[in-house]
Order: C-alpha cells, then sequence, then structure tokens
C-alpha cells in the first residue's frame, strides 16, 4: 500500500493563563499530537519521506532504533501495519513497556541490544553484522536513524510550517522540543524562506544538549543565523524531571485542559513560562510546537 498523505490544517489553539494575561504576551499552539492517534506529532513528519524513500526504493522493511518508550518506535510501528511494510526495532536494553507491546501487536519485530552494543548502532559495519543476524539483507531493508532524524526526515519537518498555516500569522518566535535537532532545523530551514522575521527557539530535553547545535549545523548544511538553542532546561536531563516542572504542568494542563509530556513539550512550556516571566514584552507573540508524544506520558506514570 503506498502511502497516502493527507496535509496537516487544524488551526492553531490560543492558550490562555493566569500569568499569559498578566504578561500581555499572546500564545498559540500548533497541536501536532492531533495529526494521528498512533503516528503522532513530528513523528509522522520525520517517517514521511523515509517511508516514500523505502517504497521509491522497492524496500519491503524499515529498520531503526530506540529506547523502550521511544515515540518514533511506537510511530513506526503504527506506520508500517498502516501502509503495508514490515517493521524491525532494535532496542536499547532489555525492558518491557506499553509502547513496545503496542509495537508488537503491530506487527513490529523486536530485538533488545545490550547498551554498549546498541552504542555501535551507527557504524556501517555494525549495521551489516547487525542485518545478517537478524537474517536481513541491505537491499530489502530501509534504514532510519534514532528518533528517525536523517536528511530525510529534516525535509519533513520543513513541512510543519506550510502544513499548519503558520506563515498566516506574525509569530515573533516559534518554539519546539529538541531531541536530536532534526526537527528544529526543519522548521528553521523553512521558516528562513516564509517567515525571515520569526525566530526559532529550541529546548533541549537532554543535559549537556550544546552538541545539538553542531548536529543542526549539519542537517542545514548553512549557519542560518534565524534559531537559538535553549540548553538550561532540561531538568536533569533526558526522561528526567523536577518536582518544579512537573508542579508546572499539573497546573498548566488544569488551567488549559491541553495535556502535556514531561520528556518533551513539558520542558518546552516551562521554558517559555519561565523566559515570559523574566521579560514581559507585552504584545509579544509566540508560536508553540506540540510534537506530539503523549503516548510516553505511561512510562513516566
Amino acid at each position: 500500500m503506498m502511502l497516502t498523505y493527507r496535509t496537516f490544517s487544524a488551526a492553531c489553539q490560543s492558550v490562555k493563563t493566569s500569568w499569559l494575561c498578566k504578561s500581555g504576551v499572546g500564545l498559540d499552539m500548533l497541536r501536532l499530537d492531533k495529526l494521528d492517534p498512533h503516528i503522532s506529532g513530528n513523528k509522522w513528519f520525520k517517517l514521511k519521506y523515509n517511508i516514500l524513500a523505502a517504497q521509491q526504493a522497492g524496500k519491503s522493511t524499515i529498520l531503526s532504533f530506540g529506547g523502550a518508550w521511544s515515540n518514533h518506535i511506537h510511530a513506526l510501528a503504527a506506520a508500517g501495519k498502516r501502509f503495508g511494510f514490515a517493521t524491525v526495532g532494535v532496542i536499547r536494553g532489555e525492558q518491557s513497556s506499553a509502547t513496545l507491546s503496542d509495537a508488537a501487536k503491530w506487527g513490529m519485530q523486536l530485538y533488545f541490544l545490550p547498551r554498549g552494543e546498541y552504542r555501535q548502532k551507527h557504524a556501517p559495519n555494525f549495521q551489516i553484522g547487525l542485518l545478517s543476524t537478524l537474517g536481513l539483507s541491505t537491499k530489502d531493508v530501509h534504514v532510519i536513524p534514532e528518533g528517525g532524524s536523517n536528511f530525510l526526515g529534516v525535509q519533513g519537518c520543513r513541512d510543519i510550517i506550510a502544513e499548519g498555516n503558520i506563515g498566516l500569522a506574525d509569530y515573533d518566535e516559534i518554539w519546539l522540543a529538541c531531541g536530536t535537532g532534526a526537527t528544529l532545523a526543519g522548521v528553521a530551514l523553512a521558516a528562513a524562506e516564509q517567515l525571515p522575521h520569526t525566530k526559532i527557539k529550541g529546548v533541549a530535553v537532554l543535559k549537556g544538549g550544546t552538541f545539538l547545535r553542531h548536529e543542526i549545523h549539519h542537517y542545514t548544511h548553512q549557519l542560518l543565523d534565524n534559531w537559538f538553542l535553549l540548553t538550561d532546561y532540561h531538568h536533569g536531563g533526558y526522561a528526567r524531571t523536577s518536582p518544579a516542572l512537573m508542579e508546572f504542568i499539573k497546573t498548566f494542563e488544569s488551567e488549559t485542559s491541553t495535556p502535556l509530556d514531561p520528556v518533551y513539550t513539558g520542558k518546552v512550556m516551562y521554558a517559555i513560562w519561565h523566559t515570559v516571566m523574566a521579560n514581559p514584552v507585552k504584545g509579544r507573540r509566540i508560536l508553540m510546537i506540540h510534537t506530539g508524544g503523549l503516548q510516553g506520558n505511561r512510562g513516566m506514570r
């Protein structure tokens, strides 16, 4: 079954909270989490051109990597079931999770690697050996890096601007979470062409995220000056939280009825709140891209 892609046309959602009203700052949220019940948020955009490339090359299988609660693995397994190709998830460590249960239910073959071996996942010789172990051939398999982050994934993330109708509004800033930098790179590339006066602000969700600046420059092939990476809002590291973050998410969801996750979107919204309170510029207009990943909340619970 060939990929049938429908554009994302839902309007941005206006966000109202006590701190926004007090500051005079306007905040909208692009709800990519509502794009699809299983191929969630930015994962759909990262997978889109990878799936098309696999189909056009006649590949029967897509293989990728992730942890036990990976949103990418979850979305890839759902896409495989929907579009009729086999999927293999190479999983870091030997864990069970609701995410992996879903993936197995949708037909994904799960292969667990010890963390030491998993760190070699990007080495070409290691991947060839891995495919041999799995009884697969390179001519039949399309390999996607962890998180769906490659140039095809960046190409897909460029479409977020156009398909979210973001160009119809005059935003000063667009904020989003950064795990690998691919989504920010795609959004920054599109904004450079379509929204020349808008700054893109990424919140690194892992500790020591300064290396992401190199990754983003790599993905964009150029030194764009329309984006900025904030590295102080990781709350202890990837998939780690703090009491302040959890209390903020609880209050935000109570005020807005909009769900966040503490791994990605909660940290972005916390960063927005913190910077708005530190510098409440009246009339400032912000868009936050909700990149989905809410299925991972099951692991946090």
